[in-house]
């Protein structure tokens, strides 16, 4: 090889190369950015205690968040047995939360008595046909 061509291969132009880099983080910026957002949620629920006399109070309380911007609310819900859950309390509907509620159940009937938190999501604070958007795990509670 000449020493010409030696000085022609050591100094290539890098400029092709650079372009393609800068176009492919380009194109994954603009791809991170046109992903969805997603709102985030949290719903915690506890109740208490876990054994109690028929005629008793078990006392529930249910706590929830959420970014979304729909009107959210959280209900306590029971049943008896394995009957259909029923809400207890619910919290005032607010625009992009979620609210807390804390009520006593009545325990009435001897048995199992089940326990939830739901946390409902509709378009307007009055809506009758508000969405389930999550639900806590169920406490049960032996009623004597």
């Amino acid at each position: 090889m000449t020493q010409e061509r030696r000085r022609m291969t050591a100094h290539r132009d890098h400029r092709p190369m650079r372009a393609v880099v800068l176009t492919v983080v380009g194109v994954t910026a603009l791809g991170l950015a046109a992903a969805p957002a997603s709102a985030k949620s949290s719903l915690s629920f506890s109740a208490g205690p876990r054994s109690v006399k028929a005629g008793g109070h078990v006392r529930a309380a249910g706590k929830a968040s959420d970014d979304n911007s729909s009107f959210n609310r959280v209900c306590v819900q029971e049943r008896q047995g394995g009957g259909a859950w029923h809400a207890v309390k619910c919290s005032k509907a607010v625009r992009r939360a979620g609210g807390a509620v804390n009520v006593n159940v009545p325990a009435r009937h001897r048995g199992q008595l089940q326990l939830r938190a739901v946390l409902l999501e509709g378009r307007t604070p009055q809506d009758q046909h508000a969405k389930v958007r999550s639900v806590s795990r169920v406490v049960t509670v032996t009623v004597r």
